[in-house]
């Protein structure tokens, strides 16, 4: 074995490896596990989802009741799941049901524009595009049916959905947001005039605190260049050994 290129080779999968593992330590923050979604307040309003032009003459801001919405998240933040009852700041008896998948980006990296009401963006967040989203009306709005999609067109602009410290918006605890356009599937009751038009617009804030319940995993997995990191440093004690032997 040609004893300069093993050495050459050890150097170079820790050098390798310590770069990759210094990206890993910047990248964004791990969340995996389940979480209670709880409102933002803006300008006095709690809420959660904000539906401007669904109804005349109705509070365009929801929030999740009677209990806190459920937000889960992925291993290695691959995935995000929003779920739960939301009711109307004005009629308490306007109730949907939100769900809401998404996948992470890849690479994640932020689009043209973030949410800043709560902190810049400070390279620890994750960012998200919808999978799939609905909000059924349930109760009095049975019959009712919307379906979400990125907003606006990702043509013109690129907003994903942000998860991290600060990044509800609204507050610099943990927390999640993005925009999402919206439009009637179906309705078999009245609602507002513009409800038909082409997608309309709306918004998701969200304040996160870690579900007691929720099952974290007890150790945190060694990121891949960290293992590449042990080989590399294994070679060249590997090489100090083959030295003092010859």
């Amino acid at each position: 074995m040609n004893l300069n290129s093993f050495k050459g080779g050890a150097v170079a999968a820790v050098l390798t490896a310590a770069t990759l593992f210094a990206t890993d330590v910047g990248a964004a923050t791990m969340y995996e596990g389940t979480y209670d979604a709880t409102s933002v307040n803006t300008n006095g309003n709690d809420h959660t989802v904000w539906l401007p032009g669904l109804f005349t003459g109705v509070s365009a801001y929801w929030q999740f009741a009677p209990n806190p919405g459920s937000f889960v998240v992925g291993a290695n933040n691959a995935t995000a799941q929003l779920s739960g009852t939301i009711q109307n700041n004005g009629v308490s008896n306007y109730q949907m049901q939100v769900d809401v998948s998404y996948e992470l980006r890849n690479p994640n990296v932020p689009g043209d524009t973030t949410k800043n009401g709560g902190g810049a963006y400070d390279g620890t967040w994750s960012f998200f595009d919808i999978a799939k989203a609905t909000i059924t009306g349930i109760g009095d709005l049975s019959g009712l049916s919307l379906i979400l999609s990125v907003y606006p067109d990702p043509q013109v602009e690129d907003i994903p959905f942000q998860l991290g410290e600060g990044a509800n918006d609204k507050n610099s605890g943990l927390g999640a947001s993005g925009w999402f356009s919206w439009e009637t599937q179906i309705s078999q009751i009245y609602i507002g005039p513009d409800a038909f038009d082409s997608k309309k617009h709306g918004d998701i804030n969200l304040n996160l605190r870690l579900n007691p319940d929720s099952n974290i995993p007890d150790q945190v997995p060694l990121p891949a260049a960290a293992f590449l990191l042990i080989a590399g440093l294994g070679g060249l004690g590997g090489l100090r050994m083959y030295k003092r032997k010859s």
